[in-house]
């Protein structure tokens, strides 16, 4: 324990504060000291557990019989933050991701008011980690993006806690990213790509890199109309980033870290990787996939760091599929929403998913969900 707290002060030491900047119009809010407390590492027995979590669709907020009648919540759904505890105290993850559509504005009334109430959700997602002392991350999805605000609002929110991983801009233990959009409304690129990170993980002793996770924002609604529901993609920009925050890693370190990656949208290979019978374990309950395919699966899968991505989105599925290609194994991972129906709600199951990573590279993942359901261990190595 004294020895992480050393490398803490070292690495604070030789930290450089960030500066303001803005991009495509929006302010970004730097940190004013990064936080001394020491990066995630391996626990003794080489491992490292990641609790996955995604599409809360949370905003404290019950609406009345008109668009005027508005009752604002001072928690979170009982049921989510009931089940948040269990999940927590069953796991004990050494982190927590959440998966995107963490909120979805109901009233844009609601989002008028000083705070909004989008910005106060965000705000009691994030204390009720910092009172659980978790470290926690988190990426966006398409509901995130439906409110009077930008993403980069609630970023600048949860950038404040002391438990939260992540930001704008790179620090001491992650490098982070926000790149632009298309999508432009007003003078605002309304959905700018924010919520990019690169977090590695290191060894028990807390000097070498064993493991890195990526966290991409794949973004929410193209202008192609209907009748398909016109959902993004991951752009060339983030691809482009990817490969170097991998390439980077592997000159630091002299070999390619194995690695892990969460986004929200799920990608066509998913459906295409089910369709072809390579299922693990799990179903689908539908479909709703990005529109285009992204360059960022034939990037993965050629670097071959990326042993798994898991994707929110999809509310009711809780699946786990695998495909090969460029000569690399991957696992495709879809996670079943933590969604609370309502304040009062006592019946809608609640899902979660459990990523292990071990120092030797390796990893394994099941899923599970509020009943009690606990899901097939799989992994990549027992893939044929």
């Amino acid at each position: 324990m004294k020895l992480k707290y050393v490398i803490v002060v070292l690495m604070v030491m030789a930290t450089v504060l960030t500066i303001a900047f803005t991009s495509a119009g929006a302010t970004v809010i730097p940190r004013v000291d990064p936080r001394s407390y020491p990066p995630l590492m391996f626990d003794e027995n080489g491992e490292f557990t990641i609790l996955h979590l995604t599409d809360f669709h949370e905003y404290m907020l019950v609406e009345g019989a008109t668009i005027a009648d508005l009752m604002p919540m001072d928690t979170l759904k009982p049921r989510l933050t009931e089940f948040i505890d269990s999940c927590l105290n069953e796991v004990e993850p050494d982190l927590v991701v959440l998966g995107g559509d963490n909120i979805f504005g109901l009233s844009a009334l609601a989002e008028m008011t000083d705070p909004p109430v989008s910005i106060l959700t965000y705000r009691a997602i994030a204390e009720f980690f910092e009172a659980r002392g978790q470290y926690w991350t988190l990426t966006f999805g398409n509901h995130d993006s439906e409110s009077l605000l930008d993403k980069i609002d609630f970023m600048n929110e949860v950038i404040k806690y002391d438990y939260f991983i992540g930001g704008t801009d790179d620090e001491n233990y992650f490098s982070a990213e926000i790149f632009p959009s298309d999508i432009v409304i007003g003078n605002s690129h309304a959905d700018n790509y924010v919520g990019n990170y690169s977090i590695p993980v290191y060894t028990n002793n807390g000097y070498d890199i064993a493991y890195n996770i990526f966290v991409l924002d794949s973004g929410s609604y193209t202008l192609t109309p209907p009748p398909e529901v016109p959902y993004m993609a991951i752009s060339e920009e983030q691809t482009e980033w990817y490969l170097g925050e991998s390439y980077k890693l592997e000159e630091e370190t002299g070999r390619i870290i194995p690695a892990v990656m969460f986004t929200h949208i799920p990608f066509i290979e998913m459906q295409e990787a089910y369709e072809q019978g390579n299922v693990l374990d799990g179903s689908p309950a539908g479909w709703a996939l990005s529109t285009t395919r992204s360059p960022i699966y034939d990037a993965i899968t050629s670097r071959g760091d990326v042993k798994a991505v898991f994707f929110g989105h999809m509310h009711g599925s809780d699946l786990t599929v695998f495909d090969e290609a460029n000569g690399n194994k991957l696992l495709m991972c879809m996670t079943k929403a933590a969604q609370s129906s309502g304040y009062d709600d006592v019946d809608s199951v609640l899902g979660m998913r459990v990523i292990t990573l071990r120092e030797n590279g390796s990893m394994s993942t099941y899923s599970g969900d509020s009943t009690g359901y606990r899901g097939r261990e799989v992994s990549p190595e027992e893939i044929d």
